[in-house]
């Protein structure tokens, strides 16, 4: 056998064989996950607290009250009315947040595509 034949097991490892198809140069890797929020949750803490504390302040309340408003009136548990102007007062609180957050993406969306048109001017 000449010095210079070699089998196809012997051939150079950068030379690509039929049987061996090349390599991408880098194979694309995925970034690691981002973790969003992954503190401590102060909004559901707060809540909880204002929870308990709005429970024990019903159960120690349960008198019956006149409500009126307007023309209307009548009598109710002095702990209906703190859970009904809780719960009332929740989702208002959730409805207003939602626009404003809303009015904000929208804010900051429209200065973002401002700014891509400033740039391409």
């Amino acid at each position: 056998m000449d010095m210079n034949e070699r089998t196809p097991d012997e051939q150079k490892p950068d030379q690509p064989t039929m049987a061996q198809p090349a390599e991408p140069a880098e194979r694309p890797t995925t970034p690691p996950p981002v973790q969003i929020n992954a503190g401590i949750p102060w909004g559901l803490i707060f809540f909880l607290i204002l929870s308990v504390l709005m429970a024990i302040f019903a159960v120690q309340n349960t008198q019956d009250v006149e409500l009126g408003f307007l023309t209307w009136s009548g009598e109710f548990p002095l702990i209906m009315i703190i859970v009904g102007v809780f719960v009332t007062a929740v989702i208002l609180d959730e409805i207003l947040g939602t626009i404003l957050r809303r009015r904000r993406r929208t804010r900051k969306l429209e200065k973002q595509e401002l700014e891509r048109l400033r740039k391409l001017k």
